[in-house]
């Protein structure tokens, strides 16, 4: 997939695309239809406003993830659309194929790995897809010092496409991903706080266990013992129940001593996704595996109403198994990786596999038969993270706003 020969091919055929295109009026964007791609496939909207500022943008999403995009200001229309599942069904692509058909899109971004041309009727036609980049990301992890993250490669793939057709009306752009919340979500997350009796002069720690596939997921024992070891430092921790792998909060408590369960907060799944990204800025770290909520966290938040001012100042720790890091995480130290959009420090720690190799980034479709991806996992390293960085919070105002319900 890396062959510089097949790399070439691929984005010859994309500038012949560009080139052929006769009209740069209308455009649909189509995000991967999960929640962490569509969060970073917005950066192609941001490439698309650098060229076309008037231009008309729809973006497609997934539903659950609508309320969070909603509000960007790059595209002229969120549609809410793919609803939640692992592939697009074919009602789905029925769908999309009628919306293109009668929105009169001039150009179509495909960044969704699960669609095809032919899926959408265009078969090359007025169509540039993702996948195509693909032979460049994986050349590129060769490059240690190379921007792998694929909302930083969404960017300017876009970008490097139109810039053959058309002269940027801004300079580049992309700071990084950003999210909208509306005002009723920030009470939500507000009032939760006030609930658990969060001090509000005191650092909080929030740790996601959850994740999409095992091959993401740290075993059950391991994430206990981190987990303990941050209830160690203590400060307050919040502990997501689980979504993907249900009931995961409960079962790691099991594991802990009362007085370490002491420190910590369920947060239960009734908490709306938009409720639980504004709960994320209230805590002054965020762990998390490779998962949907990594991205929400590093993503910069903006109150869709302007009522708002949120702090933007949320630690993101983000420990990987079997898909690369520079992909998808985030870190403000080591180089060829994005830092997250916050104004505070990122880090992307992988453990050790005997087997990891560039396919596990398709872990849709592993089929191993014993997980191995977090067969070595350096807890005192990432615990010592956080202690470290806690300790230089302690002189700092926090400036986490008084919860409503206390007023």
């Amino acid at each position: 997939m890396g062959n510089a020969l097949l790399s070439a091919f691929l984005t010859s055929h994309n500038r012949k695309v560009v080139r052929s295109t006769k009209s740069f009026r209308r455009f649909l964007v189509i995000p991967d239809i999960h929640i962490g791609d569509a969060v970073m496939s917005q950066a192609a909207l941001t490439a698309l406003r650098d060229f076309f500022p008037d231009a008309l943008v729809d973006y497609v999403v997934n539903k659950t993830a609508f309320p969070l995009i909603e509000g960007n200001p790059e595209a002229t229309r969120v549609l809410s659309f793919f609803p939640n599942g692992t592939f697009p069904s074919a009602a789905n692509l029925s769908a999309l194929r009628t919306m293109i058909q009668r929105g009169r899109y001039d150009l179509v971004l495909n960044f969704c790995p699960y669609i095809d041309d032919k899926d959408i009727g265009l078969n090359g036609n007025r169509l540039l897809n993702f996948l195509s980049h693909a032979p460049t990301i994986v050349r590129n992890e060769k490059q240690p010092f190379r921007i792998n993250h694929f909302a930083y490669q969404t960017y300017w793939f876009t970008r490097e496409l139109l810039s053959l057709v058309a002269k940027p009306v801004r300079v580049e752009h992309f700071k990084g991903l950003r999210l909208t919340i509306g005002d009723s979500a920030v009470e939500q997350a507000r009032r939760f706080a006030s609930e658990a009796g969060l001090p509000l002069n005191t650092p909080v720690v929030m740790f996601n266990p959850d994740a999409a596939s095992p091959f993401t997921r740290m075993p059950l024992e391991k994430e206990a013992r981190l987990l303990g070891r941050i209830s160690q430092l203590k400060t307050p921790v919040l502990l997501g129940t689980g979504h993907s792998w249900a009931g995961i909060g409960e079962r790691l408590l099991a594991f802990l001593t009362p007085d370490l369960r002491s420190q910590i907060h369920l947060v239960p799944p009734s908490l709306a996704l938009e409720a639980y990204t504004a709960l994320i800025d209230l805590c002054d770290v965020f762990v998390t595996a490779d998962t949907g909520p990594l991205h929400l966290a590093a993503a910069r938040k903006y109150s869709r109403t302007g009522r708002h001012k949120f702090r933007n100042r949320t630690a993101v720790l983000s420990f990987f198994g079997a898909t690369p890091a520079r992909m998808s995480g985030y870190d403000s130290f080591q180089p060829g990786y994005l830092p997250a959009n916050q104004d505070a420090p990122s880090w992307s720690y992988t453990a050790e596999s005997p087997c990891r190799n560039i396919t596990c980034v398709n872990k849709a479709y592993k089929t191993c038969r014993a997980v191995r991806c977090f067969e070595e996992v350096d807890v005192e390293g990432l615990t010592g993270l956080i202690r470290d960085y806690l300790k230089t919070l302690a002189h700092r105002p926090l400036g986490r706003q008084e919860p409503a319900a206390s007023r």
